[in-house]
């Protein structure tokens, strides 16, 4: 696996599929694909976004596994201070391939707001699906550089994304499990034929926008995160099948 200097994932690839989009520069500005983390991850920015990914993305750290980053709240939006530690394995089946990431969140100060989020650019092809909970997305009907929340029904619940090439399921595992705790995600693409992000964001309840509200940690209190992403291939077959649906 090979990461940026700040600790986000330049590429994901089953066999010689990229699962995730690889990480690359956007004329003009910025860039897209990878995957990272999204850490305070609630502070507001003018649309299409609603949140802020975080100092989590722009914070540099020593690459070598597992990466660990302190981050402290600015003047202006006084959160708190953490250290982070994340590690990131990957397992090899035949015809699938699973990431698994694990994030520790400590706070340093006397009390810590967070919103944790994990931020993966899946590649996707003509008729690809998104299904959440009891909700199916085709995600070439999602509107245009806007993001969309949708509550997962318990904290648990994996996210299932079909392809015309591969199948990926994504869950989280949260530890200690705090009372109360939602978890929704945030659907969003402003390159619907190219790729879509699909972003597990965790925190206390579910907010009038959909998304949920920050969790304190007191000093020394962790949150445990455990994300995971198996990616299956599809036989010849099943992307036959899939094609005339």
């Amino acid at each position: 696996m090979q990461f940026t200097e700040t600790g986000t994932l330049i590429s994901w690839q089953l066999d010689d599929i990229d699962v995730v989009a690889p990480l690359h520069d956007k004329p003009g500005g910025g860039s897209r694909g990878g995957v990272y983390l999204c850490i305070p991850n609630f502070e507001e920015l003018s649309p299409p976004f609603s949140v802020k990914h975080g100092e989590y993305r722009t914070t540099v750290c020593d690459v070598t596994l597992p990466h660990q980053k302190n981050l402290s709240a600015s003047d202006v939006h006084n959160w708190g201070n953490i250290e982070v530690i994340t590690d990131w394995e990957e397992t090899d089946e035949q015809n699938s391939k699973t990431l698994k990431v694990t994030t520790t969140i400590r706070a340093l100060s006397d009390t810590a707001l967070v919103r944790p989020g994990f931020h993966p650019y899946f590649s996707i092809t003509p008729n690809s699906f998104l299904d959440i909970a009891e909700t199916r997305i085709d995600i070439a009907s999602l509107p245009h550089d806007r993001m969309r929340a949708y509550p997962a029904t318990a904290p648990h619940d994996p996210v299932k994304l079909s392809t015309e090439e591969f199948a990926v399921s994504m869950a989280c595992e949260i530890s200690p499990l705090p009372q109360p705790i939602a978890l929704a995600f945030g659907i969003w693409s402003d390159k619907k034929a190219e790729y879509v992000c699909i972003e597990p964001i965790i925190g206390k309840q579910l907010g009038s926008d959909g998304l949920p509200t920050p969790l304190a940690l007191r000093k020394s209190e962790e949150l445990v995160l455990a994300f995971s992403i198996r990616a299956e291939r599809l036989a010849l077959t099943e992307k036959s099948s899939q094609g005339q649906l």
